[in-house]
């Protein structure tokens, strides 16, 4: 039987002033079969969520590392959540079409079926 999903963040760190797009770098376990890994932004000015490009690949040895993207100014979550398959499908599905219509309106919510991990806050400037 898998183990309980886990992840951290290591880069950024919590409270980082951070620019219009930051490196994300974790460690991640028990990953894979039932649950994909997702990294998304928590917007406070606008309340919404912005899933970020997934599910993300992880290495051998644990390690995964993404680009977050910051449309505005402001203070933000990074949060890594394990979804599962039902979740996985519809953040795909946003990223497509949003992608589609080169517009990224965020989530007002993150999909039933998501287990946060990990979570720092950073401010973009």
């Amino acid at each position: 039987m898998p183990g309980i999903p886990a992840a951290t963040i290591t880069t950024p760190t919590n409270d980082t002033r951070v620019e219009d797009s930051v490196v994300v770098k974790g460690t991640a376990q028990n990953i894979g079969g039932d649950y994909w890994l997702w990294i998304t932004l928590y917007d406070y000015n606008a309340n919404r969520h912005h899933p970020q490009e997934g599910p993300l690949a992880i290495s051998s040895d644990g390690q995964w590392e993404t680009t977050a993207s910051f449309e505005s100014s402001g203070r933000y979550d990074i949060t890594a959540l394990a979804a599962d398959q039902n979740a996985s499908e519809i953040l795909l599905q946003y990223q497509s079409a949003s992608q589609s219509r080169a517009d990224y309106p965020g989530l007002s919510a993150i999909p039933s079926g998501c287990i946060t991990l990990a979570s720092v806050t950073v401010s973009r400037t």
